[in-house]
């Protein structure tokens, strides 16, 4: 018996080993995809566990706050359970282990540019990366078939080709041809885009033929900088995105004519010449989405701009006498010396461009501060103190300028030039605002400060001042205020209202007609307004900016808002 009962206990143990075993062999080990992205990619994005980021997204409190009242499931990935066994075992449905085993990335390779008559079209170059951890037998049939139900839902009718090029399997579905979407399969890994190039470039990168991002230093520093081996997302942006976004910037701002396209182009190369690449990456920590980017600048530049930049006191966040309790947003800036800092910026920027940039940057830097109504941005930095503030009423409205104000007769003297003679005065509180009688301009010296505005949002400030009833009163503010540690060196506050942005994100996956949750109005609006403002703070670092904010669903959700239709409901 004894023995018989042994023999049990090692077959037990061997069962047991064996099914451990296999387990371990057939765990997904987390491969680098970048690997698959060239190295002069525009920009790249990364999440390496979906069930991560859609567990993550549950638990923050805007989700649970609203999700109900809304019409969203509050589970965003049903039978999670399933999901594990099918992620460590690799058993269940084809479909059940490719979403619990994959791993994503874009890859954002360039752009075309057309011109329809005054209209210039351009189109991103783009490549999903797909790794499943799963064998080709099993993860491809289940591919093809989502990418041809999609193909077919906004082509109609696509012609399917299949070829192959350069020992790269492709498969292409196109309606004609400036609109297809191709497909090529590296063992366990799926390359989709809108450009054969783009995913041959990447297949390439991946069976080493072309060199890889993984291999630039200044991504595998942004991804140290920004701690990415822990975050649920992680993206990046080289020098040649960096210049593409701000060419982009530009022509939205401009127009797409002629001069405004040489002119985006000079901008672009100046502005971008300041920056190596940009890292960011998204946590979730305390009910909230932590992102922190970190700017790369340009060897020396962080040494250059230090001395003016940090400020030598901290942070005071709370006081804010002229910010109305109903303000979208305020930023509050804290140097050490504006006018050092501004001449600092204007050497920076000329140092680091060519002829042509060097003679465009003074008079693009002089533009920063036009939406503030200061025309001459270098008597302003000599007449005012180190502490700056950017009040923005709404998202439409033209913001707030309030500066400390060092010098009160040059300061008025610019006031009355930017006014002209026929302005009005009028006492608001204690404190007298100037208006423009052309455009409704107002700036005012209130005690030691200088408010540069629209008329009726100055006024507001001015009210804000006088009834002692600032932003600072409101539970919102107050609750991200107590996620700021003041005693680090910071720049740079930003408090936002990011309420709106969380109904919409969430709004997104409402499973009710827009009439049916809108009669939770009154709810869902007091649901909002406990929630935090998204906060952020910025700091120079050893080789550049750190900027790191917490808000509702973080910069990935705010983008997914603003580039996805708006459902008919």
């Amino acid at each position: 018996m004894i023995k018989h009962r042994r023999a049990k206990i090692i077959l037990v143990a061997l069962l047991a080993a064996l099914v451990g075993g296999w387990l371990y062999w057939n765990r997904p080990v987390r491969s680098d995809l970048a690997n698959y992205a060239p190295s002069d990619s525009l920009a790249y994005l990364e999440v390496n566990d979906l069930s991560q980021v859609a567990g993550g997204v549950e638990q923050t409190a805007a989700w649970k706050s609203l999700a109900g009242l809304i019409g969203a499931r509050s589970d965003l990935l049903p039978s999670r359970w399933l999901l594990r066994i099918a992620k460590w075992t690799g058993i269940g449905s084809a479909e059940t282990v490719v979403l619990a085993r994959s791993q994503i990335a874009i890859v954002f390779t360039g752009a075309e540019v057309s011109e329809a008559g005054p209209t210039l079209n351009v189109k991103p170059l783009a490549v999903l990366i797909v790794e499943t951890h799963t064998s080709p037998r099993r993860m491809r049939p289940v591919l093809e078939k989502q990418i041809d139900e999609f193909a077919r839902r906004i082509y109609g009718q696509p012609q399917l080709i299949r070829k192959q090029i350069d020992g790269v399997d492709l498969s292409e579905w196109s309606a004609d041809a400036s609109r297809r979407i191709v497909v090529a399969f590296v063992e366990t890994t799926a390359i989709v885009g809108n450009d054969e190039a783009s995913v041959l470039n990447c297949a390439a990168a991946r069976l080493g033929k072309r060199a890889a991002l993984t291999g630039e230093k200044q991504f595998q520093d942004s991804r140290t900088n920004v701690k990415a081996s822990n975050a649920a997302v992680f993206g990046f942006v080289s020098k040649p995105g960096i210049k593409s976004l701000l060419q982009a910037f530009a022509l939205y701002r401009a127009g797409a004519s002629a001069d405004a396209i040489s002119v985006s182009r000079i901008f672009a190369d100046t502005i971008g010449n300041l920056a190596e690449g940009v890292g960011c990456s998204a946590t979730f920590v305390d009910g909230m989405v932590e992102d922190r980017c970190s700017v790369i600048l340009a060897e020396g530049l962080p040494d250059k701009l230090r001395t003016s930049f940090t400020p030598e006191d901290r942070f005071a966040s709370n006081d804010l006498p002229f910010v109305p309790p109903d303000t979208h947003s305020v930023s509050l800036y804290h140097f050490r010396d504006v006018e050092s800092l501004w001449r600092d910026l204007n050497a920076a920027v000329s140092s680091h461009a060519d002829l042509v940039g060097a003679i465009a940057a003074r008079p693009m830097l002089r533009t920063l501060l036009k939406p503030y109504g200061v025309d001459d941005p270098d008597i302003f930095v000599h007449a005012v103190g180190p502490h700056l503030e950017i009040i923005r009423p709404d998202n439409i409205s033209p913001s707030v300028l309030v500066a400390e104000a060092l010098d009160r007769g040059t300061l008025k003297k610019l006031a009355q030039k930017r006014l002209g003679p026929r302005l009005t005065t009028e006492t608001v509180g204690n404190s007298e605002m100037m208006i423009s009688s052309s455009d409704n301009w107002a700036m005012s010296l209130s005690e030691h400060y200088f408010l540069s505005g629209p008329a009726d949002a100055v006024r507001r400030c001015l009210q804000t001042r006088a009834q002692s009833t600032s932003l600072a009163s409101v539970d919102s503010f107050r609750k991200a205020d107590r996620l700021i540690d003041v005693s680090l060196p910071l720049t740079t506050i930003t408090y936002a209202n990011d309420h709106h942005a969380a109904i919409s994100f969430v709004e997104l996956f409402s499973q009710q007609a827009r009439p049916t949750f809108s009669a939770n109005g009154p709810a869902i609006d007091q649901a909002a307004r406990s929630l935090p403002y998204a906060v952020s703070v910025t700091m120079m670092k050893d080789k550049g900016l750190e900027w790191t904010s917490r808000s509702s669903f973080g910069l990935v959700g705010s983008l997914i808002v603003a580039f996805t239709p708006e459902s008919p409901r």
